[in-house]
């Protein structure tokens, strides 16, 4: 097959096999998100590039390296004059989240503003494991609370989503604490002092983030810089009294939840906005820390860099794609849920024109049911409404076309019963409560 006729590098295609893996952890997710109080929202695919370098950091490896620029034929605004503004195709979507707080005039919302998303993500980087060009994620956001409760009812809510599709037992929960615009100028030149006498030995993303953001250095999975981060500074012993006492509670109000977690004083996250609480999720037996399954972490001064005054917020996201690998690879099955009440199966050409007459007189009564379409045998045809999950089997074939009747099946037991079709809808209400 042509190069082109095929998906490009580092994309896939979810086919109906991955679906129902899909549509388990979304459906949990949202459920969860929900009971915590969020709604959900949209942002677009692309943004301005502004959105993300204000918030992101010019140094971080997304807006350096990863970004996908959207190109368009005709640059024009609804004005007709021509936008020479660069559009970007998200990277990640808490940027783009703030942008929308800060655009609809959320401030003016009861607080905090409890949300949550879902959608396609956009990075240039190595296609590896779990990790693609095109990948989704799914992500709360909790906007106008500083509270350290907030921060652990946020890992909490994570801690939740991992029991319920059965993963609890295999992940870790690091947590770290990075400090505020107070406790930061210490952090920087402690590990400035540290990370000096190494850059000759540190990899040249070290390098560079050496000169913008030491921090980002400990968040380095090169092997050769990761023995040299094992020994620098811890950042937990150079909070500010403040960032101290909000780190304890937050450690505390987990203890008192019962979630397990690991203080881990070397983790940062990979953007600049982040403050304070940072955490990661990942697969207690991936020690290569190569495919963290959920992060977040708070970012109290992202609001600030699009314009208005500073406001607390903490979130996380989490990887779709490796979440569901995660999932198959420990064999954890979704339980098939039931997409039909009844089944009309056919047999024969004018059986099976009346079937979606009959579908949409059941729809029109509040039952919901389906058809099968096709050349299956009637065998086949049964196998495919037990795979459904009906509850009933509506059976019509020549004899029931001039009979003006049809044979009811109890998919349970398989007992079943001739009927008119003038008492078919009475009876399956009957039978369905």
């Amino acid at each position: 097959m042509s190069e082109t006729l095929q998906t490009p590098r580092g994309t896939r295609d979810i086919l109906p096999s991955d679906q129902k893996y899909w549509q388990f952890l979304v459906k949990i997710f949202e459920k969860k998100s929900e009971t915590f109080g969020c709604a959900k929202i949209e942002t677009p695919i692309f943004e301005y590039a502004e959105v993300f370098t204000r918030s992101l950091g010019g140094a971080s490896d997304i807006v350096s390296k990863e970004m996908y620029q959207v190109s368009r034929v005709k640059t024009t605004t609804q004005e007709g004059e021509e936008d020479k503004n660069l559009l970007i195709l998200r990277p990640e979507l808490t940027a783009g989240i703030a942008r929308a707080y800060v655009e609809h005039g959320m401030k003016t919302w009861p607080q905090p503003v409890k949300l949550y998303y879902e959608g396609p993500i956009f990075r240039y980087e190595r296609p590896q494991a779990g990790r693609y060009r095109i990948a989704h994620q799914m992500g709360v956001e909790i906007i106008g609370d500083a509270e350290p409760l907030t921060d652990s009812s946020v890992i909490f809510l994570a801690h939740q989503i991992f029991k319920k599709i059965g993963l609890s037992d295999i992940i870790t929960i690091d947590i770290n604490s990075i400090g505020c615009a107070t406790c930061r100028p210490k952090m920087r030149k402690k590990l400035v002092e540290y990370f000096e006498k190494f850059l000759p030995s540190l990899c040249e993303d070290c390098n560079r983030r050496f000169a913008d953001n030491p921090m980002r250095i400990l968040d380095c999975k090169n092997e050769k810089c990761q023995k040299i981060i094992a020994n620098a500074p811890q950042l937990v012993d150079m909070l500010c009294a403040d960032c101290k006492t909000h780190f304890k509670s937050v450690l505390e109000n987990l203890d008192n939840l019962q979630i397990p977690y690991n203080l881990n004083p070397r983790l940062v996250r990979g953007l600049d906005y982040y403050s304070r609480t940072v955490f990661e999720i990942f697969d207690s037996r991936d020690t290569g820390r190569q495919s963290t399954l959920m992060a977040g972490g708070r970012y109290d001064g992202l609001l600030k860099s699009f314009g208005t005054e500073a406001t607390p917020a903490i979130g996380f996201a989490g990887g779709i794609e490796r979440i569901v690998e995660k999932m198959k690879e420990m064999e954890i099955e979704p339980p098939q849920e039931r997409q039909t009440d009844v089944c009309i199966v056919q047999i024969g050409e004018k059986a099976q024109k009346m079937c979606l007459p009959i579908v949409a007189q059941l729809d029109d009564q509040g039952i919901d049911a389906a058809c099968i379409l096709g050349k299956e045998s009637l065998k086949g045809q049964l196998r495919t409404a037990s795979q459904m999950k009906a509850k009933f089997c509506v059976i019509i074939g020549q004899r029931e076309v001039i009979d003006k009747s049809a044979i009811l099946r109890n998919m349970d037991d398989a007992s079943q019963e001739t009927i008119k079709m003038a008492k078919l809808i009475d009876i399956l209400k009957e039978r369905l409560g």
